[in-house]
């Protein structure tokens, strides 16, 4: 499904197709600090002291926050997942970048049951999170990447999106678990390209391989 946005000719989320091998660097990940709270608004996220951080050649952007959707809000070549983790940074700038991992219907995956668990334990005993980023941490991949924007309010521009290629899997528990902590699904609906680059880096080929 695509809408009509009137906030400007980079939203996201978008279908990824058609794109284009590069050669240039992918994110890097150095993660180490402790969550430091739970937020609620715009929607549900688990918030990160200093200390980790991602890296794109010589650029550097330090991790936020992790917060989930499901569904997922990426598509691959309209295939649709069951649920979507993004971890957002923040470079120079104010500059925004988010590492992005879609799921599929299978095996629980033990990061998102860390999630589930955490979070739902924070907020019942108003404590921090017990979880470090290195749970977190992305594992060198291939990725997609354009410039996007947030895909919650206030939707800013511009993002730099960087979804892994690699499809991890979620348990149906996980994604009802998932949705019971944001009243539940909440993707926001694709929107248009607006003729926009999307780049694979680091994939070599032209095919996507949709699981690990």
């Amino acid at each position: 499904m695509t809408t009509s946005v009137d906030l400007g000719n980079g939203q996201s989320p978008i279908d990824i197709g058609g794109w284009v091998t590069s050669s240039g660097p992918a994110p890097s990940a150095l993660y180490d600090s402790a969550a430091s709270a739970v937020q609620r608004q715009p929607l549900p996220m688990i918030m990160f002291e200093r200390g980790s951080e991602v890296r794109v050649g010589n650029d550097a952007y330090r991790l936020l926050q992790v917060h989930w959707h499901t569904p997922a809000e990426h598509t691959v070549e309209g295939v649709e997942f069951a649920a979507e983790v993004h971890l957002v940074h923040i470079g120079a700038n104010d500059q925004l970048l988010v590492v992005g991992t879609m799921h599929e219907l299978g095996a629980a995956d033990e990061v998102i049951q860390r999630l589930i668990d955490e979070t739902t334990r924070s907020e019942a005993e108003g404590t921090a999170p017990n979880i470090n980023a290195v749970e977190l941490r992305p594992p060198p991949d291939s990725f997609y990447h354009y410039v996007g924007s947030l895909t919650a309010p206030p939707f800013s521009e511009p993002v730099l999106w960087w979804l892994r290629r690699t499809i991890g899997t979620v348990s149906q528990r996980q994604v009802e678990g998932l949705q019971a902590l944001t009243g539940g699904p909440n993707a926001r609906p694709l929107q248009d390209r607006s003729g926009r680059t999307v780049l694979c880096v680091g994939c070599g080929v032209q095919a996507a391989t949709l699981s690990p």
